[in-house]
Order: C-alpha cells, then structure tokens, then sequence
C-alpha cells in the first residue's frame, strides 16, 4: 500500500498518486466516516478532496511544527506498519506514504529526494507546475509524472547506475566510437543548419548507458545528475524492453509467414539493411557532394516493436479527445517498425539482464569535439551537400500524416484569451520528441534547455540539448526568486551583513535588468513585466519592506508586506513561466532536420546495432576478476569525481533454475547495497557484514588530486549531511567533502566508493588485499591524475 501527496499550506493538493490498496483503503476511510455514500462513487479512482479531508489534522500539524516550532517531524511509524516521510519544498509539503515490507524510511526519503529532482528539472523553480498548469491539463501531467517515478523504481531495480546513481557508460572499440561521434556531430550541424544556433552537448544513449558525448567548445560542463535525469527521460519516451537472447535466436520464415524453423547462429543468415544505401569509399567524409546512393530495389518491411514494460506518455491533445488503445504504427525510410506504447499498458518487470561497465569517460582533449579514451580527437566536417533519402510524409506543419495532431500556438495568444491544454511532452514524428529541462551550471541552477529526443533504434536514442531563446535571463529571474523566498521565509541569512536599503537596491536592479533586456517583447510578458513593476513602485510596499529589512533577524514580516511579496514572487515565478515553458510548434525544418538526423545516424550505426545492443546488457571485459581475485563474486567502484561506476554484469537469463540462482544472488548485492548506504548516512565509511554464505564490504576514501590518501579532518556524524547519499536528490558527497575537509580548497580532494562480495569462506584479510588491488588498479587505469575530468 503507497501513497505520495504534495500540499500547500491551504492542503490544496498539487499532486497524488497511490495504487489500488491505498486507493481502496481510503474510499473504505471515507465511506465510514460518511463523506462517501457506499457504492456511489468509482472504487478505481480516488478523489484528492477525500486525502485533503482525511489528512488534514497530520498536515496542518505539519505546517505548525515547520512554521510555529522550526522543529518539524521528518518521519512518523505508525502501530499498523504506516510509514509518513515528510519534506518540505518552499510552500508545498511531500508525503510519501507506505506500508509494504521493502519500504524503508530510507527509500521514501530517497524517493521524496529523486521527485523533487525530476520536478525541477522539469520545471525549474515554477514546482507549483506540477499540480495546477496553464498550458497542461492536470491529469496529463499527473500521469506523465507518476509514469517517469515508476521508471525510475523500475531503473532502480535493475541498473547499477540507478542504484548508486552514477553514470555507466559503454566501453567499444575504436571503430564504434569514430562512427557515433561522426553521427553526433552530424546531428548538431545538421540541427544548426536548421536554425537551432545554440546547440551545447549531444548525447547517444543506449539503454541505460552512456556511449558517447559531443559537446561545443564553448558549452558548460554537463552535471552527472542531469545526465542521469536525461536518460530517465529517454527510457520513459522511448522505452524497449529487448532481450538479449532475441538477439541469438533467428527464426527463418516461411510461405505461410509464420516463424518456424528456429536458426541458431547469426552467421549462417544474411542481414541486409531493408533500405540499401552505401557510404562513399572515403569513410566518414561527407565532403563528397551527393556521395550517398540508393539502390534500384527498395524493401521496406513493417514490424511491431515489441510491447514495452514501461509506463506510456499521456498524449491527450484536447478535453474531448480520447487516446486510442491502440498503438500509433508508422514506417520509416529505413523499414523500422514505430509503436506508440499504449497509455493503459500495465506496469511489468523489465528484461532481467544487468548491464555492465569497464570504462572511464575521459576526456582527452578541449577541442571542439570534447571526447574520451578510445574515441577519435579529430575533427570530421560535414559537407554542404545534401542528403538524398526518402523523407517521411510530413504535412505542411512538420506534422507526420499517421500520427495525431498536437497542435501548439507559435506566438503568445492574444490578452485574455483561454490558452487550451496540450500534452506534456512535444512529438513531431515516432521518432522525435522534444521536451524542456532546466539543467545545473555555473551560472544557474536551473538554466533552461531543449532537449531532442530522437530515437535511432529500439534503445538506442540520440538527445540534442541546445539552449532556449533568452535563456540568458534565468540567472537574474533565479536570483530574484531566491531573494524573495527567503524574504517571505523570515530568512535573511544572505543579507544578515548589509543594510535594508541595499538588499531593496539589488532587487531593484535585477528588476531594471530584466525590464531593460526584455523592452521590447510584446503580449503575455509584456503585460506581467508591467504588473511586477507596478506592484514594486508601490510606496506604502516600499516604505513597509524598507522598515522591516532594517529590523533584526527575529522580526516577523508585516501582513501588508508578506501579501505584496506574495503576489511580487507569483508574478515573477509567471514571468518564468511564460519565457521558458510557453509550448511552442516544432517547425518544419527542424522536423525534417531530425529526420535526417534518424536516417543518417541508421546508416551509419546499422551494422553495430546488435553489437551494441549485446554490449549494453552483458559486457564480457570484466570477466578477469573472477581469477585475479579469488572468491570475490560481485563488485562495484564509483569515482565519486566524475560519478562513474564500473561492474561486471550480473548475466540474468530466463533459463529455468538459472535465472533463479542469479536473481537471488542479484537481490542480495541490491539489498545489501541499500544497507550499507544506510549506515554511509550515519556516518559509517567502512563496514563489514556476512550474511549467510556471503560477505559483503563497503569502502570509502579520500585522496589529494595525487593519489595520496587523505586522513579526515573532522568526523563525520549522522545529520551532518540531511540529503541522502547520492547525486540526484542532492550533492551529498559534496557536502560531506566540505564538512570532513572544512580547511581544503573546493576540488582539491577526491572521494571513491568500492562496493564489493565475496564468499562466506574468505578472510577479512583478503578482503581489505582485495580493496587495494582494485583501487590500485582502477586509480592506475584513469589515466592523467591532474586532468579536471568532468563531462
């Protein structure tokens, strides 16, 4: 039984999602208490205003504490096995509710963590997006959340990366590497080329995996933790549930078309590309004009995706509309089959494969194509002719003929006219959809970004992350946000030193700022840039604000200010709103622009997609361990520097007791992964345990930028840290850096994790050789120790 509510300070409730049990559970609470009539009411739904009047003496005692008493609970255990996680995110309050067995306080708060993540960067600091929005209806966006969630515990369940959080990327060859970064820097030109100037990183994911990374010389730094967000996001818009034992497993045709005659080996078929297109003898140039060819027979072929495990996208256009049970199937020029995976498709256990890591992502030069060990550091130019291939049947609005109209206002709509609900997420074709981020970079937390999805293969997506239209303004209007909620939190730590009137003076320059670079826009933003101004001129506001900015640190903010704040802080989160979340068309030459991308990137990667695909989900390098270290079973080392894991897969198949065995061992390495990260939050950096025929170990240390082992400064206790450990529901190991280290510069130490089992008979001694063999050689293999590896 699970339950996770979002209020506000009235119990407005801004988002809701519960399963069957708890669903059941409290229309069962409200028919006894007689706010329900028994059997008229819908027993599949659950009403928010009965969880608002059920729960409305726990959540106001909430508020009082957090607000009254500055002392507020973090969790409640109930008698009947109910667990209550609190945490409060500005003026909203998140509950996650459960009383299942594997359900920790532990987890809820992991989970309340990874939802605020996802919703920032989603929405950025306008979170009350979430539960009451302008340009979504509430329900889309309700399902489009609580889908990404259930991806997440899914991912979680399964991938290593999602379990330490931590980026696992895919190890290939040579060969591979130069053909992704050609396809990536050909989708960034191409992109350009179409009017998107301000494109930063292009990214080619497959599965759970990063393979390569593209960026501009010029772009930020990619945080890991957006780089996971992102991948969350692929898996949730393009999922796949592909196995790896379909990839060796043919099954020859016959007259009839049915499969009967199963062949054993890939070798003894031919693969040939349904749509025969060649490559000039120069590889990779495409400086050759129109050096493509195709051949005299085209085959074209439609085949079904197979149906996925994973949670569908809402894709409702119109209240009226309805989505249809059925997939939206298309063909493209390549003979790939699309599905569009239905929205009611129940939630089922993805493939059991564990996927595995043995490489480093490391830069190896700052030129224009920021690339890593194995990959190529020359620059291939794409030439300016075009490419000759057989479009998809796009309409006059970029729109695809077979699939359902999404139609979007280019331009702000007039004053006062209704603005109609669209789907939360933008998709031109099956293949490409875009969706807004706001992405963590030194000049802001949350900078807005676009991002394109576009998907090559089934699991294999290429993501174009470029800047949107005055995205340069986000740093003032996150600045002026700050400065008022901590003004309407009777917080006035960031001014504490200065006078009033010089904390008034710097709100007033932001907001001349803003007002001088935005003179000239016209409709919706001009309206609210002449509101905030009008509401900061008031007088009276003035002379109330300035009198209760010059008063000590205890002061209670006057009514009459609090409530012109209020509407100040609402205007700008507005402001916000309508510069960076307004949804716009795609136009028609970007559509056409990821077509070309899709077609470009099958061509060249066609060949290696199984290879990849086989890589993604057992990844057969690190299979050495197994003799150089003798009964070690399973491990798992994360350089907390740049947030990367290595691990050896765990190879689950469904073959009978097989799959029993190794799924047994897999729960294990999860569960006991989860504990020790538990006493990791309680200050515990080493620790040992044996539980039944296996020992498990967990180590973490700290070196200079030398390699050099770093005695801790100051001890680490629980509570020194309240985020828990991990990357996407904050930057714990960076605040537990600066508290062990308070007299170290910021980046002058380095933090390692080393996760490791072993068989019951092996001695604690062999145990700790082992650590420092693997450190050893992991720390050896990263190369250049002095190179700032950042992605």
């Amino acid at each position: 039984m699970r339950g996770f509510v979002v209020v506000n300070k009235i119990n407005d409730v801004f988002y809701l999602d519960c399963d069957t049990e708890f669903t059941n559970h409290i229309n069962a609470q409200a028919v006894e208490q007689g706010l329900l009539e028994a059997g008229n009411y819908d027993t599949k739904i659950l009403d928010p205003s009965m969880v608002m009047q059920l729960f409305s003496p726990l959540f106001m005692s909430q508020w009082f504490l957090i607000e009254q008493r500055k002392n507020p609970c973090t969790s409640i255990t109930c008698e009947n096995g109910f667990i209550f996680v609190f945490k409060q995110l500005e003026d909203l309050l998140i509950v996650a509710i459960s009383r299942e067995k594997p359900d920790t306080e532990q987890f809820l708060s992991k989970k309340i963590g990874v939802f605020i993540r996802v919703v920032e960067f989603l929405f950025g600091p306008v979170t009350n997006e979430m539960g009451y929005s302008v340009f979504c209806r509430r329900s889309d966006r309700w399902t489009f959340l609580q889908n990404l969630m259930k991806t997440w515990e899914l991912l979680r369940k399964e991938e290593h990366s999602f379990l330490v959080e931590a980026i696992e990327r895919l190890h290939v060859n040579q060969l591979v590497n130069e053909k992704c970064m050609e396809s990536l820097e050909y989708a960034m030109s191409r992109l350009q080329s179409a009017g998107e100037k301000n494109i930063h990183h292009a990214l080619l994911v497959v599965n759970s995996k990063l393979l390569s990374l593209y960026s501009n010389r010029s772009a930020p730094s990619l945080a890991e933790s957006d780089v996971l967000c992102t991948i969350l996001l692929a898996r949730l818009l393009f999922p796949t549930n592909e196995k790896l034992e379909d990839l060796f497993s043919y099954r020859k045709p016959d007259d009839s078309g049915s499969t009967t005659e199963e062949m054993k080996s890939p070798a003894s078929i031919t693969v040939t590309p349904p749509l025969e297109r060649y490559e000039s003898a120069v590889e990779g140039d495409d400086s050759l004009d129109e050096e493509n060819y195709l051949s005299a027979t085209e085959t074209i072929t439609k085949t079904k995706l197979p149906e996925s495990p994973y949670p569908a996208v809402s894709e409702h256009v119109t209240e009226e509309e309805t989505p249809t049970a059925e997939p939206i199937k298309g063909t493209d020029m390549m003979g790939e089959g699309f599905a569009t995976p239905d929205s009611a498709s129940p939630v089922t256990d993805i493939h059991k494969l564990i996927k595995d890591n043995t490489g480093r992502l490391t830069p190896v030069g700052r030129s224009r194509s920021r690339t890593f060990d194995g990959m190529i550091t020359g620059r291939v130019t794409p030439g300016p002719g075009r490419a000759r291939s057989r479009s998809l049947n796009v309409d006059q609005q970029g729109q695809r003929a077979d699939m359902p109209s999404i139609q979007r206002s280019s331009s702000p709509l007039p004053k006062g006219e209704p603005i109609q609900p669209v789907s939360p997420v933008i998709r031109s074709s099956p293949d490409h959809i875009r969706q807004t981020a706001f992405l963590s970079t030194q000049l802001c937390n949350f900078y807005p970004y676009q991002l394109d999805f576009v998907q090559i293969f089934p699991g294999m997506v290429i993501v174009l992350l470029s800047e949107i239209p005055r995205a340069n303004h986000a740093s003032s209007l996150c600045q002026l946000l700050r400065l008022l909620t901590d003004l309407l939190s009777g917080q006035k730590s960031q001014v504490q030193r200065v006078q009033g009137h010089v904390l008034y003076d710097l709100i007033n320059t932001l907001l001349v700022k803003l007002a001088t670079a935005m003179k000239k826009a016209k409709g919706n933003i001009e309206r609210i840039l002449e509101d905030i101004r009008r509401r900061w001129d008031n007088a009276e506001f003035k002379s109330s604000l300035l009198s209760y900015l010059e008063q000590g640190a205890g002061t209670e903010i006057p009514p009459g200010a609090e409530r012109s704040l209020t509407g100040l802080h609402r205007k700008v989160k507005e402001l916000f709103l309508h510069l960076y979340l307004y949804p716009y068309d795609i136009p028609p030459a970007v559509s056409q622009a990821m077509t070309s991308i899709c077609e470009k990137a099958k061509v060249k990667l066609f060949d290696y997609k199984d290879y990849l695909s086989v890589k993604s989900q057992r990844n057969i390098v690190m299979t050495s361990y197994l003799d150089a270290f003798p009964g070690l079973v399973h491990f798992i080392y994360i350089d907390r520097r740049t947030n990367q894991l290595t691990a050896p897969s765990l190879n689950i198949t469904d073959e009978g007791e097989n799959h029993d065995a190794t799924q047994f061992l897999k729960d294990k390495i999860w569960n006991m992964t989860c504990w020790m990260y538990g006493k990791l939050a309680e200050g515990v950096t080493v620790a040992t345990a044996r539980e039944g025929d296996y020992h498990y170990s967990y180590f973490m240390w700290f070196t200079d930028y030398q390699g050099a082992p770093k005695q801790i400064q100051e001890a680490y206790q629980e509570g020194d840290v309240s985020i828990p450990p991990g990357i996407l529901s904050g930057q714990f190991y960076s605040s537990l850096k600066r508290h062990c280290f308070p007299n170290c510069l910021p980046g002058s130490v380095n933090c390692y994790e080393l996760i490791m089992m072993h068989v019951g008979l092996v001695n604690v001694q062999y145990i700790f050789t082992h650590r420092q063999m693997l450190a050893k050689q992991f720390f050896e293999a990263s190369g250049d120790t002095q190179m700032n590896l950042v992605l």
